[in-house]
């Protein structure tokens, strides 16, 4: 089968003929229906986030059916459609318990080497850039069969992070007012869950336009363009005073920053960018004195198993935009264009299709 491999960083994917291990014990392996193209997968390509070992088996956000089983494998048979979730849920430890699931505390979050081109072992956790990908069953959420695939991956990632953030995280209220820095696909979705929350004002700060005006398609109010104006003060003057909630969805200490400046005092900055490895994030001490809190977000502190079919639903009954999100499809030795559309602005998400 094929693969979409990473090589060593500030390179291009290669697609390469890969070799997968048969399912082990509480495994599936997925024929790949759709893999969302994530930002978080470029950031291995450039640098922003350090890979664990390279060659790396890229992509993380998808869907597809079932092939084989392994043993003691409950609740999946072969020809079961599945949305993957970032993480396994053993469903016993302390945060699984207590509707943490994303944050498994038995997740060993381990890179193996199930799959190998040439010999060479491949480090990987559950690729998505591929034909098959292997994966902890614990980490597959079956959907109805008429599920399209090629759509609902993007649950797997850019959806529940971002309307996580807002619903399950922040748990923002009707009528309060919240700004979202970072208009990409999951920012897109942080706006879309303001509006499924209620929110008053929803405020999109990008420095594209093409992206501001996706915004406005998924239900934002106010937008800022950030290369032309200064969006603290423009969120103050908006908000007379500042926002409720701010969420950075970029991926920048000095984001983070602006985020927490541009909230009220007793206000929230929600971090959901994935930040530089090895950068640390630094506020004002006064901000925080001012019960301003600033917080993470990790996967939408997503409960999969509750979440998945519940936005199935709310994309059934048109209350979920989930084609508008979706610019373009391509074929998955297309990939490298995907990442070239993103770094462009030009697209809200490519998806990779399988034959």
């Amino acid at each position: 089968m094929k693969a979409g491999i990473l090589h060593k960083p500030h390179t291009p994917l290669s697609i390469d003929d890969v070799d997968l291990d048969p399912p082990a014990e509480g495994e599936v392996i997925l024929a790949m229906a759709g893999a969302g193209v994530c930002h978080s997968d470029y950031h291995f390509m450039d640098g922003h986030m350090t890979p664990w070992k390279t060659p790396w088996g890229m992509g993380h956000e998808g869907a597809g059916t079932v092939i084989e089983v392994g043993s003691e494998v409950q609740g999946l048979s072969t020809g079961d459609k599945v949305i993957l979730s970032l993480d396994t849920m053993c469903g016993r430890c302390r945060n699984c318990t207590n509707g943490r699931p994303a944050l498994c505390e038995n997740n060993p979050r381990v890179p193996v080497t199930r799959m190998r081109t040439g010999g060479t072992p491949i480090y990987h956790f559950r690729p998505t850039f591929a034909e098959h990908t292997l994966a902890s069953a614990d980490a597959c959420v079956k959907v109805p069969d008429d599920t399209p695939l090629e759509k609902a991956c993007l649950i797997s990632c850019a959806i529940i992070t971002g309307v996580g953030a807002v619903v399950n995280r922040a748990q923002v209220k009707p009528g309060e007012t919240m700004v979202v820095f970072g208009c990409g696909g999951v920012g897109l979705n942080v706006v879309q869950g303001g509006v499924l929350a209620g929110a008053g004002q929803i405020i999109a700060i990008d420095t594209v336009d093409f992206k501001l005006e996706k915004a406005e398609e998924f239900g934002a109010t106010h937008f800022v363009n950030a290369s032309k104006e200064d969006p603290v003060e423009r969120v103050k003057q908006i908000t007379a005073g500042g926002a409720d909630y701010a969420f950075e969805v970029v991926g920048f200490p000095a984001i983070v920053r602006q985020a927490i400046e541009s909230v009220r005092p007793t206000g929230s900055a929600v971090v959901v960018g994935v930040q530089p490895s090895g950068q640390e994030v630094s506020v004002e001490g006064w901000h925080l004195l001012q019960d301003r809190s600033l917080i993470g977000a990790f996967h939408g502190t997503a409960r999969p198993r509750v979440d998945f079919p519940w936005m199935l639903e709310l994309y059934k009954q048109g209350r979920l935009k989930i084609d508008e999100l979706i610019s373009r499809y391509r074929p998955l030795d297309e990939v490298n264009e995907a990442f070239e559309d993103m770094k462009a602005g030009t697209v809200a998400r490519s998806v990779l299709v399988f034959d």
